[in-house]
């Protein structure tokens, strides 16, 4: 007999299966199955409890006497749906529809292309269609009458449910079970304006009997972004919410908020479940919003979705900005409930689909009366000067969604308005040079400038910390040998040694302002990875693709590698950190040409002995930076490597000119050294060692000229 666990295993997986075959959008004639269920509410993601799904929600307890049996939807003609923006050649948005849900087939952008040169749209929202269950984005499951709920997906039949009365426009009917009409639905997609991106929804339901309905409208929201051709860094794609405090906090303030987790698409999948068979499943849902955290926080919703690396897909209010007057008029209002679901648990991470469903507020309509709610959808460029312009989306502050942040451990070292101030002034030299890779090298220049002064204040007191130490070192060996069986001894010699050469020890502190740089060095990396600006943009006027007759794709793209030499196809492979590898690329080889030369110019032979540990310290640090560093970067886009290639190179620039100009002053010279430091009387660290000393001798003197002493009953204790 299996044991009790092996039971409840089996049990809780039973329930994942029954509801990830009634939550998904079926293609199949098991989408009679289609029901609505309460989200979770947990601050985690937990397994659902929820009932079979074949049982039926209980009626309202204000709900009217139901008709006798199942409201039936009308039938309607087959017919072929007709695109938006198909005609308009100024249209940003394209979408095509599927018959089935009045849903979203198709949704590219009129300048999103997969790669550079190629003239074929990416589709930012597709039909999914996974072991005979599809994920329909913006499609409408059923509706919700008096707690019966009515399928609306249409499939199972060679008829469909909805019917288009005019490009963008659907609707649906409902009879009651004697054929009477009940309900109608109309779904409405409008585009906005040419110059902006994304659409409009708005979806009706009119009452066409005569006794008063509880309705809502059960429809899913965005799915997951197409994973990118080149992961190099890991999956960049995000959850991201903004929303209101509280009423008491908020008051009259219409700032909305914008959350700061940069949660990636893992932590939305959840904790995965363990099925009888030993494999790991995630939930087939959870709730989104509320969770349990949002509500403790009193937290309300002003607009979500789904972001990547270069475009996001936002569902947000619509409203005229100019005539806000109170906080509410921003919220994201009728659809209620919002869930997770996912079309394949059992796979892995970057291959699960997720998609968003809206349980809609329920609303009481009237005979003759309707209800109708509206949102609309961004769909577009992660680019803050493109959502600035609308000024819907500025109201919302959706543009806080761009961040130029790695996420993880480094980010809290990377600071937001360090990284928009490099991006405002990389945009400045482009509109200079006319060339994103000139701008990055431009930029890196003025970094560098800027940062001169501590870098040279660094290099001058390592260097000549350095030259003391190896002018020193016979001196050290001498004591070294002479004290071998005294370290007490040594000790003291060494620091008197240290004194009368004029070393001070806070000269091996010159290398912590290089360090204080290094948040500058992370927010430049971050902001040229997360740039949309280098999206397809050829480096240097695109002038190896002009030379070339079959269009070399070598620096053809900033964002991706540089793809130098193309590999055959059968030779393409994927690597953890690198992501797809489909080429050649020289450009990380270079950068460990420069590297090797930069460690060259840092770390010059030396006649100071050192020790097995040290040398063996030294040679992992060249191994990590010649070999380790360059291995990491060779997948990453190319505009990354020309920053960091043109950083070493103006590194080993400006070293040589630290060097020489320290060479020609005598800098360097320990004798010279040695008269500066007596001239200038002790440092600090002199100082501070001399106080300690004195204070040492006045307990000696106080304890009759012998060190204190442990008193005897305190030594026993111890």
């Amino acid at each position: 007999m299996p044991d009790a666990n092996h039971t409840r295993h089996a049990r809780r997986f039973s329930r994942l299966a029954a509801l990830a075959a009634a939550a998904l959008l079926a293609v199949a004639p098991a989408l009679a199955q289609d029901e609505p269920t309460q989200p979770q509410t947990q601050a985690e993601p937990q397994p659902p409890t929820q009932t079979q799904p074949q049982a039926q929600p209980q009626a309202q307890p204000d709900a009217p006497a139901q008709p006798n049996g199942q409201p039936i939807p009308r039938r309607a003609d087959p017919f072929d749906p007709i695109p938006l923006g198909a005609e308009d050649p100024d249209a940003k948005t394209f979408i095509e529809f599927t018959p089935l849900s009045a849903g979203i087939q198709r949704l590219s952008l009129s300048d999103a292309y997969g790669t550079a040169g190629d003239e074929t749209r990416v589709d930012l929202q597709a039909a999914t269609t996974i072991g005979g269950f599809a994920a329909i984005p913006f499609a409408v499951l059923g509706v919700d009458l008096d707690g019966v709920f009515v399928s609306l997906s249409g499939a199972g039949s060679d008829r469909p449910i909805w019917s288009q009365s005019e490009p963008g426009v659907f609707v649906a009917h409902i009879d009651d079970a004697d054929g009477s009409p009940l309900l109608r639905i109309t779904r409405r997609y409008e585009l906005r304006d040419p110059d902006r991106y994304g659409f409009v929804i708005t979806s009706t339901l009119e009452n066409l009997s005569d006794a008063p309905i509880n309705a809502r409208l059960i429809q899913t929201g965005p799915i997951d972004l197409p994973e990118a051709e080149n992961n190099y860094a890991g999956d960049k794609r995000r959850f991201r919410y903004g929303f209101l405090q509280p009423p008491e906090r908020q008051l009259n303030d219409l700032t909305v908020l914008v959350d700061d987790d940069l949660a990636n698409r893992t932590r939305l999948l959840g904790r995965r479940v363990t099925a009888p068979n030993g494999v790991k499943v995630y939930p087939p849902q959870f709730a989104v919003w509320p969770t349990a955290r949002t509500q403790e926080r009193g937290h309300r919703l002003a607009w979500l979705g789904f972001t990547d690396r270069y475009f996001a897909v936002l569902v947000h209010p619509v409203y005229d900005p100019t005539a806000v007057r109170q906080p509410e008029d921003k919220l994201l209002k009728g659809l209620g409930l919002v869930d997770r679901l996912v079309l394949n648990p059992a796979s892995a991470a970057p291959d699960a689909v997720m998609v968003m469903r809206f349980n809609g507020e329920r609303a009481r309509i009237a005979p003759g009366e309707s209800s109708t709610t509206t949102f609309g959808v961004y769909v577009g460029p992660m680019s803050r000067p493109t959502m600035r312009e609308d000024t819907l989306l500025a109201s919302l502050r959706i543009p806080e969604v761009v961040v130029y942040n790695l996420g993880g451990w480094c980010a809290p070292c990377t600071f937001a308005w360090l990284t928009e101030a490099l991006m405002g002034v990389l945009r400045l030299f482009h509109a200079v040079s006319g060339d994103w890779a000139i701008a990055i090298m431009l930029l890196v220049v003025l970094v560098r400038g800027i940062l001169h002064p501590v870098t040279r204040w660094s290099q001058i007191r390592m260097q000549r910390f350095g030259a003391q130490m190896q002018a020193m070192a016979p001196k050290q060996a001498k004591l070294k040998e002479k004290y071998k069986d005294d370290p007490k001894k040594l000790q003291q010699e060494m620091a008197k040694l240290w004194k009368e050469e004029g070393i001070n020890p806070a000269g091996m502190l010159g290398c912590l302002p290089m360090f204080l740089q290094s948040p500058v060095w992370i927010a430049l990396y971050a902001t040229l990875f997360f740039a949309i600006e280098l999206r397809h943009e050829a480096a240097f006027y695109g002038v190896f693709q002009t030379l070339t007759a079959d269009n070399w794709r070598f620096l053809a793209d900033l964002s991706q590698p540089d793809h130098a030499i193309p590999l055959p196809e059968f030779m393409h492979f994927s690597f953890p950190l690198w992501g797809a590898v489909q080429s050649i690329n020289v450009l990380p080889l270079l950068l460990g040409v420069v590297f090797y030369v930069h460690q060259k110019f840092l770390t010059p032979p030396t006649s100071a002995s050192l020790t097995p540990e040290q040398e063996q310290q030294q040679k992992i640090i060249k191994v990590m930076m010649v070999v380790l560093f360059p291995l990491m970067m060779y997948a990453a886009p190319s505009g990354l490597a020309l920053y960091f290639i043109t950083n070493s190179v103006l590194g080993i620039g400006e070293h040589k000119w630290i060097r020489a100009h320290m060479e020609k002053h005598g800098m360097l010279d320990p004798e010279k050294i040695r008269a500066e430091r007596q001239a200038k009387g002790p440092g600090f660290m002199s100082r501070l060692s001399e106080a300690a000393e004195a204070q040492k001798r006045l307990r000696e003197q106080a304890h009759g000229g012998r060190p204190p002493t442990i008193p005897d009953k305190k030594r026993k204790k111890k």
